[in-house]
């Protein structure tokens, strides 16, 4: 059986990966299907990816995170610890998912659509249209931290607090102990966020998410700390992940004309086209975990405690289920769906929010703006994530 320590080595700090992650990935993938970096074990191989993202064997690597941060004793340490990201599989972990997913459930996401259209018509309005804007802040931002807003029944001016707090709380992922300062100050500003929202929203009864969730509490499906954690939770992880998200297919659809065109014409094709974007460059570039025991992965020994890094980055480019795999294509019917939302007990419970936003977004601007010009656009590669840090555009009618 071979040991960690000969599995040959992956430097995610390179200039060459830091430009072009996706073909360095796929082309290590030819090369090995397990490796290794100063992080973990790396799984390249596209079987080898989906089976751990499922396997039973690895848990969450967030309490590890929260080690490596030297996150301090205290309000936001034990929000962690409260939090479904701190469980690993099991009965506590599924009693936490199992009201939320019912909830963010396609039907119950889909309920939302409206809502979102009417966000996403009222924020794009907004955005200028004579002059090259920064899309991240006129849209990708807003979008979803509205949306938030609108689940909380908090005002909408609230949403660049939203936003700007999800950003930094996701820091956490950079594993840099040198930002552990500014999360810790950002979550404890979420945690008394959530509080006032909950107690309005005790006050004042609606239709709401945030009163979909107090009254699985008061029904005993969740404890009070329980509501309060996915309160904060759904809020971690909206805008971040989302603006991202929607940066990246904007960027993509648009730099290509004649699929924007397409689109404009076919609004039938969007779906299709963002999960195509979701495979060419997805926002998770690779997903953690850490093996609950002594466990053998493709002949290699994993100690128990183990970080393992299942790189979807790789998988997605992997030409024998995607054929040309470095081509954007409308025609993948019948090739594997995307691994961006992982998969199993720890996929991702807002997925389906997610893609309605997305949809909703480029159905707006294909159709008010068929010549929207790219004027500059920037992504930033970690060995997790895949961020958009430059968008400017003009949106031109």
């Amino acid at each position: 059986m071979t040991a960690i320590s000969e599995l040959p080595e992956i430097d995610f700090n390179t200039a060459l990966y830091q430009e072009h992650p996706f073909p360095i990935l796929a082309a290590l993938a030819k090369k090995w299907r397990v490796a290794r970096s100063q992080r973990g074990v790396e799984i390249l191989d596209y079987d080898l990816c989906r089976q751990m993202i499922v396997d039973t064997k690895l848990g969450t690597g967030h309490p590890r995170l929260m080690k490596v941060l030297d996150l301090p004793d205290g309000p936001v340490l034990q929000y962690k610890q409260g939090s479904i990201s701190y469980f690993n599989r099991g009965e506590e972990r599924r009693k936490l998912r199992q009201p939320i997913t019912r909830l963010l459930s396609p039907k119950g996401s889909e309920r939302f659509r409206r809502d979102v259209q009417a966000i996403v018509a009222d924020v794009v309005s907004r955005a200028p249209s004579t002059t090259s804007v920064d899309l991240i802040h006129h849209i990708c931002d807003p979008i979803p931290s509205r949306v938030y807003c609108q689940w909380m029944d908090a005002p909408k001016d609230d949403a660049a607090y939203i936003a700007k707090t999800s950003h930094l709380v996701q820091q956490v992922h950079t594993r840099d102990p040198a930002r552990t300062g500014d999360i810790v100050t950002a979550f404890e500003g979420f945690l008394d966020y959530a509080d006032e929202r909950i107690a309005e929203a005790r006050k004042t009864p609606s239709d709401s998410l945030i009163s979909d969730l107090i009254n699985v509490c008061d029904a005993g499906e969740l404890t009070t700390a329980d509501l309060r954690n996915w309160v904060i939770k759904l809020a971690e992880a909206n805008t971040d992940n989302s603006s991202h998200q929607i940066a990246s297919v904007i960027i993509e659809l648009a730099s290509r004309p004649d699929v924007w065109m397409q689109l404009r014409s076919e609004p039938n094709l969007i779906p299709v086209a963002i999960d195509e974007v979701m495979r060419l460059r997805p926002r998770s570039i690779s997903t953690s975990r850490e093996a609950l025991e002594d466990l053998e992965i493709d002949g290699v020994a994993i100690p128990k405690g183990t970080p393992v890094f299942a790189n979807i980055g790789a998988a997605h480019w992997d030409e024998r289920y995607y054929p040309n795999p470095s081509v954007f294509s409308l025609q993948r019917e019948g090739q594997p769906g995307h691994l961006n939302f992982g998969g199993g007990i720890f996929s991702c419970i807002g997925r389906h929010i997610i893609t309605i936003e997305i949809e909703e977004v480029i159905a707006r601007l294909t159709q008010d703006f068929p010549n929207l010009r790219l004027d500059s656009a920037r992504f930033e590669h970690t060995p997790m994530f895949t961020n958009v840090i430059v968008l400017e555009a003009t949106l031109r009618p």
